[in-house]
């Protein structure tokens, strides 16, 4: 699919708002629209234009979070026709998670001498990172809004390795919303099955959309490459298919890996579930064992850092999955006892 060329709009929005005074490179291109940089008040933000159909008034704006992007305003118009949203909102210190590992696999961040094991991160790091996702989901799920597009592009990482959602093209208001509707959209690999059903959902189904995300997210952070990788079809009812048959081998390829941690496979497996009435509540994500596993640990790793220090906080956190199995090795391990005789001397 080629991409629009959107000067023209970006141009007009430049013009009927006051508040930017330019817009510089390019962050980011998508299907739906463009990135870019704009100052505002002598200081630099993201914009991110998005094209629609017609104009919904979520006002995701008014979301506030630690782990949601702060957005600054929100401008509509409508040019040549065509709807437009341009969200500016803070622009992220540090990309996005998607980016960064990435990096980590590739140029060994973490400064590992061998890594023999097929993850790239280990599961206290993981945990934190995660952690904060369910945290912005968590606020978006007391407002009944939907985002449909969770992925590790969206997952913007900003000072601290504080990860934020971000990118609201498809926020769906499920209380305002009729009782049922279709879902809007969503990325290639991320999305659930029953999108390529292209039939009407309720409102708990909707939630489940994220939770799916969320899983193939994990899998993406875990390992550094897609949970769902397959070409895409013209025909809706050829990708359910595709994509129902990749689920059930890859869930029996994570359930077979004796190196993962039980827990870890129940979480995982419970999120990318085939049916969404299996998927787990919020709650059950929320006090997941694995999740809430070794939190003390990593929040006194947490606060032993401060800004500036990412990377030694990754570092710490990555080794120390190794650290805290061996103190449980030892404390668990049978400590013998010995007698010690004297010798007997003999004449």
């Amino acid at each position: 699919m080629s991409k629009k060329n959107y000067d023209k709009v970006f141009e007009q929005f430049k013009l009927q708002d006051e508040d930017i005074e330019e817009f510089r490179r390019t962050l980011g291109r998508g299907a739906f629209g463009e990135v870019r940089e704009v100052i505002i008040g002598s200081k630099i933000y993201a914009a991110k234009l998005v094209e629609k159909e017609k104009s919904d008034n979520l006002e995701p704006e008014k979301l506030r979070g630690a782990n949601i992007i702060k957005i600054v305003k929100i401008c509509e118009r409508e040019i040549d026709g065509s709807y437009y949203d341009l969200i500016i909102m803070e622009k992220a210190v540090l990309k996005d998670i998607g980016t960064l590992i990435s990096f980590i696999s590739d140029k060994n961040l973490l400064k590992l001498i061998n890594n023999p094991f097929i993850e790239v991160i280990g599961d206290n790091l993981l945990r934190f990172f995660v952690k904060q996702i369910i945290l912005g989901l968590e606020t978006l799920d007391r407002c009944d809004l939907v985002h449909f597009d969770i992925k590790p592009e969206n997952l913007l990482i900003s000072s601290g390795l504080n990860l934020k959602i971000s990118d609201f093209s498809f926020l769906k208001n499920i209380r305002k919303s009729e009782k049922e509707f279709k879902i809007p959209g969503g990325t290639h690999g991320y999305v659930s099955p029953e999108y390529y059903k292209k039939k009407k959902i309720n409102g708990e189904i909707a939630k489940k959309q994220d939770y799916f995300a969320l899983g193939a997210t994990i899998y993406f952070l875990k390992f550094c490459h897609r949970f769902l990788k397959f070409k895409k079809y013209d025909e809706d009812v050829m990708n359910y298919s595709r994509i129902m048959d990749l689920l059930h081998r890859n869930i029996d390829s994570i359930k077979a890996n004796l190196i993962l941690s039980k827990d870890f496979v129940d979480f995982l497996c419970s999120l990318v579930d085939y049916s969404p009435s299996q998927r787990p509540t919020f709650e059950q994500i929320y006090r997941s064992p694995w999740l809430n596993k070794n939190k003390i640990i990593i929040k006194n790793i947490i606060h032993s850092f401060s800004e500036g220090e990412e990377d030694k906080l990754m570092r710490e956190l990555f080794k120390s999955d190794f650290l805290v199995d061996k103190q449980n090795d030892y404390k668990n391990c049978k400590k013998s006892k010995f007698r010690f005789v004297g010798k007997k001397l003999i004449n």
